[in-house]
């Protein structure tokens, strides 16, 4: 069975890089403590790369479509691991932020479509 690809590339770039946005803020909002503060500007400024990295399908500063899958991948577990962290380390506002990205960043993978052609 296969999953449904509902989102294009380049709307998973929009996406990527709004989310990274949010990274970058939310720790702020929420007054979290200065690891999770730096930690969402290191994991935003990385998201809003992955973001801009696949805006197009070839030339410099591009990733190939078939990286973008597993680079994705790899920032929602990242980001799950750091939403764990913080719990178990008591950094109770962060730990919510970091998961609920880590959620966001499974749900684009699961639903991207990875080819440049029209499904």
């Amino acid at each position: 069975m296969t999953l449904l690809r509902l989102i294009s590339p380049a709307a998973r770039a929009g996406v990527l890089v709004a989310a990274g946005v949010g990274l970058i803020a939310a720790p702020a909002l929420v007054g979290a403590g200065a690891a999770a503060l730096i930690t969402g500007l290191v994991l935003g400024a990385l998201a809003i790369e992955l973001g801009i990295a696949g805006t197009a399908t070839e030339g410099r500063g591009t990733l190939p479509i078939s990286a973008h899958a597993v680079y994705d991948r790899g920032l929602a577990i990242g980001l799950f691991v750091t939403a764990a962290i913080f719990g178990l380390t008591g950094e109770t506002d962060a730990a919510p932020v970091f998961a609920a990205a880590g959620a966001l960043a499974l749900l684009v993978t699961s639903i991207t479509r990875y080819s440049a052609t029209p499904a």
